[in-house]
Formats: C-alpha cells, structure tokens, sequence
C-alpha cells in the first residue's frame, strides 16, 4: 500500500512524512482490530478451526506481533518506494538472523514440556524477530526521511488519494487472505479423508508447503526484479517496453537457476538439509513451477505499477477461489496428487491471466527463441558439472562441501553459457550494475538505442 501511495503522490511533490505518517496510522489501526479479533477469539478458532485446544495459547502470543508486522510491511513499500529496496533488505537479513536465534533460544529454554511449549517457543521467537524488524525499518525511515528535502506545500485530497490506491489493494490481500486460510485448513481435511491419519496429514502438508517451496530465494529476487518506472517519467511506448522486457528477462534467468538447482540437486539438498530423502520428488516437481511462480510475481508487481492493481487483484482472487474449490473436491480423491495438481493449475492460471493483461496494456511481445535459449544453457551447465562428478569418489558425492561447491559451478556455467550465447550481452551486465543506482541512471541503460531484447 504504502509502496503505490508514496511513488504516485511524490508526481506532485507531496510532503513523503505526511503520507508515511497517515499510512502508519492508518494500516496500525487496521492491525490493532485485527489482533483483538484474534485474541479474543483463539479459543473458538484453536477448538473449531484447527481443532486443537493446545493452539490457543499460540495464537494469542502471535496476535501481539500483528501490529508490528503490518506496520513493518507499510516500511517495506516505503523503502521500495523510495528506490531503497538494498537498505531494507538488511533489515530482512537481520530479521532471519534473529528469528533463528531468538527460536533457537526459546526452544533450548522450553525443551522437553511438550509439543505446546515448543510451539509457543517458536512463536515467541517471531514476535522477537518482528519486533527488532519494526525497530530497524522505522529508525530507517526516519533517517531517511531527515535526509530528503520535504515539500511543505499543501497537498489536497491526500486522504481520497491514498484510499484510491490503498482500497482495491487492501481489499484484494484480504479477500485473498481469507480464501488461502480456508484452503490451508482444507488441505489437512483433505489428506484425512483420503485415508491419511492426521499426523500423516499434517506431516504430508508440511513436507510440501514448508520444506519444499523454494520461497526463501524471494528477497534476493526482489533486489534483482523492480517494478519498472512510471509510465509518465518515459513518454516513449519503445522505450517502456524495453524495460518491461529487460526485467521480465532478469526475472526468467534468475528463476531458471533456481528451477535447475532444485531440480538437478534435489537429492543432495533433501539429505543435507532434511536429513531424508523424503523430499526429493517433491523438491524435482515442484522445481518445474519456480519460473512460473518467479515471474507471476514480476508480472504482477508491474501491473500494480502501472495502474492495474484492479485487474491484479481480481486475477489474484480467480486464483485463490479456485484453489479453494479444487483442494475441496481433489484431495479427498487423489491426496497429495490432488494438491501437486492444485498448485500447478493455480500458478499457471494466474501466472497466463496477469501476463496476458501486461501484453495488452504494455504492447509487451514475447520471443521463444531468447525464452529457449536460457533453458538450453541451464541443461548444459547441470549435464556439464553432473558430467565431471562421476570422475570423484562416492563418498564426496553426499557431502555438503561437493553440494556447495556443485551449486557455484553449475551457477557459474549457466553465466558462461549464456554470455557465450549471446543469452548476457554487454548491456544486460551494465543494466544489473545499474539496478542500485537512480531511477532515471538505471532506466538510461535500457534505453532504444542500446537494446533490442523482447522475452
């Protein structure tokens, strides 16, 4: 919310702390509601939803950290906003680290009390991480607030315009939100009715959508794939394309290292990781969807830049109803086939729907031939570095080192495959240098005379 109120009312050079100041309060209020909701009514919700009165205590230790992590995503679209993804990344970087800690050092100090205490060990250590993240990003913002020349000019209809941007958005997540909470106490219903016991279930539902979701590459994503710059600031249709394809491209490199690495390693990171092998077809499947998921994201990031967050959010709500609709009626007949099956057609529904609007409001054309060559190149680079594994001992082969050190060499033979193949020229390389630098610096380097991509 905040990300789409700051860039679209600093057009008319309005007060940056006021709109911070009135999406904060604003977005704390909503929060507030929220975690009294849930507060109150963790017992109905542990009893009635999850079916589980040991839950009750949980929920309402994570209802504290509501507010924080609310106010803590307005900072975050504040940071993008600003053109300062970089900085708040950190904050990401610090959050993970003392999420670790923080459950580590609860769960040392609760051991052996039950799976109750464990649980609330972890939620606890959440709340920590959120805490010191809300701490940093607001401490950040203010800074850099100070730093910025503030326009004391009045800006009229502030509030009507933050609620045009804010309202289809927040309506959108919450329509959503409610649709994939419905489906998550689905899916384990489901398993039970096909058969599974409910710790099976539970346990089935957690391999799939926890340990298998290569979900945690996305901060590192978001640093490579912004949302392109407003359409008011590049007048010219040939130039605005050329970013569009530029980033969509970084988008569909980026995902197919990651595609190939789960998909080529995904035996050696299920036992290094998990400690079992249970993972690995999961973690293989799973793989063939990263690209559609990786640029779903980046499709629909600039759709909201470029006004379309009404069309982004209706596509967003296709696909959670449907995903509610085909977990209700596949699991119970196919179980974890039935839920393979649900998040493929999801993913590929919403990924066609939010692409196929980028097309017709961004004259955006699609070249197989640059999308082919890509995949070619990643199936060379794993062919290669599985190729000159068969030469070392067996035993090296199921260590972590020969993991990590199998990771780097395929990575850098992707790079050198596409350079050789004109997949990288000189001014995709000149491009990504430029992500970090200004808005207008960055977009120079896309500019008609020096590009020619299309994805």
């Amino acid at each position: 919310m905040l990300f789409r109120s700051v860039d679209a009312i600093s057009k008319d050079r309005a007060d940056v702390k006021k709109v911070l100041r009135r999406c904060l309060l604003s977005i704390l209020l909503v929060a507030v509601v929220v975690a009294l909701i849930l507060y109150t009514g963790s017992d109905l919700i542990s009893q009635h939803w999850l079916y589980d009165s040991r839950t009750a205590q949980p929920l309402r230790l994570l209802s504290l950290s509501l507010p924080f992590i609310a106010m803590s995503a307005a900072l975050s679209g504040y940071f993008t906003a600003i053109r300062r993804a970089g900085v708040y990344a950190g904050v990401q970087v610090l959050e993970q680290l003392v999420r670790v800690a923080s459950t580590a050092g609860f769960l040392h100090m609760l051991s052996g009390r039950g799976l109750e205490a464990s649980c609330i060990a972890i939620v606890l250590g959440s709340c920590v991480s959120d805490l010191i993240s809300f701490l940093a990003s607001f401490f950040l913002s203010k800074w850099m607030v100070r730093r910025q020349r503030n326009q004391h000019r009045v800006m009229l209809h502030l509030n009507r315009r933050l609620l045009r941007i804010a309202v289809p958005d927040a309506v959108g997540a919450w329509v959503r939100s409610i649709l994939l909470t419905i489906e998550h106490l689905l899916i384990p219903i489901g398993f039970k009715k096909s058969g599974i016991s409910s710790e099976n279930a539970l346990a089935t539902y957690g391999t799939i959508h926890a340990m298998t979701l290569p979900v945690d590459f996305e901060n590192l994503f978001f640093l490579m794939v912004r949302r392109p710059p407003r359409a008011t600031l590049f007048p010219y249709t040939t130039l605005f394309r050329a970013i569009i394809n530029r980033v969509l491209y970084a988008a569909l490199l980026f995902s197919l290292l990651v595609a190939g690495v789960f998909y080529a390693y995904a035996g050696e990171l299920s036992n290094a990781v998990y400690h079992s092998s249970d993972t690995k077809p999961f973690l293989q499947l799973l793989a063939v969807l990263v690209p559609v998921m990786y640029l779903d994201m980046a499709v629909d990031g600039m759709l909201k830049g470029l006004d379309q967050q009404l069309s982004s959010m209706r596509y967003n709500i296709i696909d959670s109803g449907l995903c509610v609709i085909l977990v209700y009626f596949l699991i119970p007949r196919y179980s974890v086939k039935g839920y393979i099956i649900t998040l493929f057609v999801s993913e590929i529904l919403n990924f066609y729907l939010s692409l196929r609007r980028l097309i017709r409001v961004s004259t955006l054309r699609l070249n197989w031939r640059r999308i082919l060559n890509p995949i070619l190149c990643m199936t060379c680079a794993v062919t290669g570095v599985r190729l000159v594994a068969t030469l070392l001992p067996a035993p090296l082969l199921h260590s972590v080192p020969w993991l990590v050190g199998a990771i780097l060499a395929t990575s850098c033979a992707y790079l050198l495959a596409l350079r050789c193949s004109g997949g990288i020229t000189q001014q995709d390389l000149h491009w990504f240098a430029g992500i970090f630098r200004s808005e207008r610096k960055a977009a120079m380097s896309v500019s008609p005379q020096n590009t020619g991509v299309s994805i």
